[in-house]
């Protein structure tokens, strides 16, 4: 049967297996071709397969912000496969100091980056397509940090970013709350207000660490100001409106030490543990690093109540100081104190290195690596 004679199914059946970077090539066939890698039909049959392919197969991609040449020879995004070297993404962010942007969430192979900031500039990035966008500045200008949260509203089939002033962990900044709560929409370009009252409006501080984009919605962690309350808030894209769940107990418990948000499993997951090094007055070395142990505990939820259980217990491990999330094999992504990158499998025990720098002589690399699971897609962010 010759290629032209096929069916318009069956032909999205063959082109949806292929990688973004052939079907980029492909649009030039011809119209027809052109018209279908277009439809958004198309565009996330390709993503759900992918997605579903690498969890079936374990080749889940990793999307990490690395340092080239020890650090000095700037930044660079890259994808890092489970079994090849890492591939560098050729994408020039003109106008942009990437090495200040921070890796905020994605939602369906779309990447938002920003820099946690008085009013700094965000963009969405689809390294897949190597394309990227600078959003307009919100109308409303905070006199302090923002929180941001960005994910995907399957009813208008559109991508959002909900942006809301960040309460102090003290006082708030000159006794002012920022109440406005925007959202940003990416078929329009612009921001809007919502009328939904700000979580700092009511007492509670979104820590910008502690984060995570779960099935289109945004989550932080968080505590009241006064009451000392610890909850998940979790920001619903189609709803647009905020809502508060129970945190794990022992974060009112034990008020030291990271909570890092994750998915699991297809749960909404934290990890706990230690605060960086043992001496903060001390630069690390091994002698000064600390043995740290991370708790895993994972969401349950039935019957609209709100549960946590302690699936986890890893270590003590020495000389890790950042968790950094799961991929689909089980393996527990964690950042040395020397900013390599490690793993520790949850189910077979197994530890295995990345080589995700440069390798400079006497040039080890500058901590804080960023670092996300990744799945390629055709969605184009492109005005």
């Amino acid at each position: 049967m010759e290629i032209e004679n096929l069916s318009e199914d069956l032909l999205m059946e063959i082109l949806c297996r292929l990688p973004v970077k052939t079907l980029l090539q492909f649009k030039l066939v011809c119209k027809n071709w052109y018209a279908l890698i277009e439809n958004p039909d198309f565009i996330y049959l390709h993503h759900d397969r992918a997605a579903s392919v690498a969890a079936d197969e374990n080749t889940d991609c990793l999307l990490v912000k690395r340092f080239l040449n020890g650090g000095e020879g700037g930044v660079a995004l890259s994808f890092v496969p489970n079994q090849t070297p890492v591939e560098d993404i050729d994408i020039s962010f003109t106008g942009l100091d990437i090495e200040q942007l921070q890796i905020l969430g994605h939602c369906n192979g779309v990447v938002c980056l920003t820099r946690f900031g008085f009013n700094s500039p965000i963009v969405l990035c689809n390294p897949s397509m190597k394309e990227f966008r600078v959003l307009p500045q919100p109308s409303y200008k905070h006199d302090h940090m923002s929180n941001l949260g960005f994910g995907f509203d399957p009813f208008t089939d559109d991508y959002k970013l909900v942006r809301f002033g960040m309460m102090s962990t003290g006082l708030a900044y000159n006794g002012i709350i920022d109440e406005a709560v925007e959202m940003y929409d990416m078929s329009t370009d612009s921001w809007r207000t919502v009328d939904v009252e700000s979580p700092a409006k009511s007492g509670f501080h979104c820590f910008y660490n502690s984060y995570v984009s779960w099935n289109g919605d945004y989550f932080w962690y968080a505590y009241h100001q006064y009451d000392g309350c610890h909850v998940i808030m979790a920001f619903n894209m189609s709803d647009e409106e905020f809502e508060k769940m129970p945190a794990p107990e022992v974060c009112l418990s034990d008020q030291n030490g990271e909570r890092k948000l994750f998915v699991l499993n297809d749960s909404l997951a934290m990890v706990i543990y230690p605060k960086w090094w043992a001496n903060p007055f001390v630069l690390p070395d091994v002698e000064f690093l600390m043995d740290k142990s991370f708790d895993i505990w994972v969401m349950n939820e039935k019957d609209d109540e709100v549960s946590w259980t302690k699936m986890f217990t890893i270590g003590p491990l020495q000389g890790l100081d950042w968790a950094w999330g799961f991929r689909l094999n089980g393996e527990f992504l964690l950042e040395s104190s020397y900013g390599q990158m490690m793993s520790y499998n949850i189910y077979t025990q197994e530890r295995k290195q990345y080589q995700v720098h440069d390798q400079v002589r006497g040039h080890p690399p500058p901590p804080n690596l960023q670092v996300l699971l990744y799945s390629e897609s055709l969605v184009s962010v492109k005005r």
